[in-house]
This record gives structure tokens, sequence and C-alpha cells, in this order.
């Protein structure tokens, strides 16, 4: 199937109109944005979440636990975590090839993406929070407690 078809499909699904600009449409799923990326060429889509913003301080836990989940997609399903340079932000994505993806496994793939947004914004919100505490109390590392459960983000 192609991707114009699969994001069409998805949009009808969901009961919203995806309007496409400049081969990129974005909606809202439980409070966080997510964009949708029309790469034809290749027949491929990439879909990407906004994660929120690093805490100012005290990066290092946070780039550990990221680079980690990172590693051969152990704690991300598939999905990678990045920082984007323009804005900042951590930002979560995943590519989908559309020869390989019906409307129910790229419905499917949209659903988990989602449910890992919702996790690692979660999660970095705690660092930034456990961040401000630290620096409240003048301590020279992270709580501690923020950490990834078993298996990241993978629950559906």
């Amino acid at each position: 199937m192609n991707s114009q078809d699969l994001i069409r499909h998805f949009g009808e699904k969901l009961g919203i109109d995806l309007a496409f600009e400049d081969g990129s449409c974005a909606f809202e799923a439980d409070g966080s944005l997510i964009a949708i990326h029309d790469l034809p060429e290749i027949d491929t889509i990439v879909i990407s979440g906004d994660l929120g913003e690093p805490p100012p301080e005290r990066l290092e836990n946070l780039y550990k636990t990221l680079l980690e989940a990172n590693y051969l997609f152990r704690e991300t399903s598939g999905s990678t975590i990045s920082l984007d340079p323009e804005t900042g932000r951590f930002s979560l994505c995943r590519v989908v090839l559309c020869q390989v993806t019906d409307d129910d496994s790229f419905f499917d793939a949209v659903e988990r993406f989602v449910n890992g947004v919702e996790s690692w914004s979660r999660l970095i919100g705690d660092f930034r929070s456990a961040a401000s505490a630290a620096a409240d109390d003048d301590k020279d590392t992270p709580s501690a407690d923020v950490q990834l459960g078993t298996g990241g983000f993978m629950s559906v």
C-alpha cells in the first residue's frame, strides 16, 4: 500500500482530516503533538512526536538513560530518541516502510508510538523535576528514583 493511502485511511479511522503541508501532517493525541512525514520517493512514512525540553542542568543521567534505551531499540519499540537541533527539544521518531504495512498494522504502529511519546515525555518531565529539586537541595546528582520500568513503554 502506498503512503498516501495509509495516511488517508488512518485519518478516516480516527475521524479527522489530516491536511498535508510540505509532505507532513499533524494531529494531537492525548495532549501530545504527533507529526506524520510522507517520504513517497522511498515509500516510507516517518512518525515523530515532541517529548519536551531537557532539564537545564544535570543532564548526564538523562542522556545515559536515553542512549541506553536507543541501543538496538531496547526500550523504544523500534523508535529512536533524539535531540532536535533547531528547537533543543527531545523527539521520538519511527520509520514505517509502506511496502510491508497495511491499514491495521499502520494504525497499531501509530498507537504504540503515541504510547511511547506519553511514556518518554513523562520520564523526561520526571528528570526535569528531579533536576529542579536537586538544584533546590544543592545535590550533585539527579534523583535515582527516575528509572524505566521493565520493557520501557512497550505496554499498549
